[in-house]
C-alpha cells in the first residue's frame, strides 16, 4: 500500500495555516547565549511549538542545523560562525513544547555594521524559516506513530 501523497493546494494550505515560529524577546534561561559575548550589538529570538514525536533533545537537533556547534548544556546548543566583519551566536532552547532561536551578533568594523543594516530587514523572516524548516526535518526523521489496532465491527 503507498501512502498518501498531499495535492500541492493541501500542502500550501498547510503551510498556511501551520504553526509559525514568532517574534519573542530573548528569554533569560538561554544561559548559553545571554554568556556568548559580554555585550551584543544585537540579539533577538523567535519561538515555535514543538509538535508530538519531535525530539525534545536539543543533541538530536545537531545534525539538521545548518551551522558549527560552539557549545552545548542540558536543554540549549550554541551554535555560530565568526567572520572578519561581524561574530555570531544561535542559540537554541528547548523548553517544555517549544523550541526557542536566540540570535546575538557582535560587529567588528563598519564593514559589519553596513552588512548588518542591510541583512537586519531579513533575518527575523529568514531565522523563523530556518526553525520551521528545522522542526519539518527533525519530524520526517522521528519513529512514525504506531498504527492502532482495528476495532471490532459492531453488532
Amino acid at each position: 500500500m503507498r501512502p498518501t501523497r498531499w495535492t500541492r493546494r493541501a500542502r500550501l494550505l498547510h503551510r498556511a495555516v501551520g504553526d509559525r515560529a514568532k517574534a519573542v524577546t530573548p528569554p533569560a534561561s538561554a544561559a548559553l547565549a545571554r554568556q556568548a559575548y559580554e555585550k551584543p550589538d544585537f540579539m533577538d529570538a523567535c519561538r515555535i511549538p514543538l509538535n508530538p514525536g519531535t525530539p525534545r533533545d536539543p543533541d538530536a537537533w545537531r545534525t539538521v542545523l545548518p551551522f558549527p556547534v560552539r557549545a552545548t548544556a542540558p536543554n540549549e546548543i550554541l551554535l555560530g560562525e565568526d567572520a572578519g566583519h561581524l561574530d555570531f551566536r544561535a542559540s537554541l532552547l528547548i523548553e517544555g513544547d517549544t523550541a526557542t532561536l536566540t540570535t546575538v551578533v557582535r560587529f567588528h568594523n563598519l564593514r559589519g555594521r553596513l552588512y548588518w543594516a542591510l541583512m537586519r530587514r531579513f533575518h527575523l523572516l529568514a531565522a523563523r524559516l530556518m526553525l520551521a524548516r528545522t522542526r519539518r526535518r527533525l519530524a520526517r526523521r522521528a519513529a512514525p506513530a504506531p498504527l492502532r489496532p482495528a476495532e471490532p465491527a459492531p453488532r
